[in-house]
């Protein structure tokens, strides 16, 4: 059935759509962690450099403050571009398994077609056979 190749197209698509998504939020999630160690990285030469200076010292404990909140968000968003991965991954999974399935129907297609060309050979030969040996008894 030509149908049933088409189907697999569009899903064989639609599987490789998902991927690259799933590709490109990975890619963003990983930017973020980077984002997240430089920002860890910064608010350690803040505290080194606020222990060496009074007036820095002072002022480290608003920044602290802003650079947590920062922190968080930056987390935050890591964490919803986790669960939007999750998502796409179980996405990815059934889409998967719906190629599956139309390979597995390409596949019984096949073999049903074989066994009737199979089939109509054998009664061809037997045919044959039959006439063969009419002639030969006559």
């Amino acid at each position: 059935m030509k149908s049933l190749r088409t189907l697999l197209k569009i899903a064989e698509r639609d599987l490789e759509a998902l991927r690259r998504q799933m590709a490109a939020l990975i890619a963003a999630q990983s930017q973020i962690e980077d984002r997240i160690a430089g920002h860890d990285q910064t608010i350690a030469r803040e505290q080194a450099l606020a222990q060496q200076d009074y007036e820095s010292a002072r002022m480290f404990g608003g920044y602290a403050a802003a650079s947590l909140v920062r922190r968080r968000a930056m987390e935050s968003e890591r964490d919803l571009l986790g669960d939007e991965i999750e998502r796409l991954r179980e996405l990815i999974n059934a889409a998967h398994v719906e190629a599956r399935k139309f390979e597995r129907l390409i596949e019984l297609e096949e073999e049903r077609a074989k066994r009737a060309a199979e089939k109509r050979e054998n009664a061809e030969l037997d045919e044959f056979a039959t006439m063969r040996a009419a002639r030969t008894r006559a």
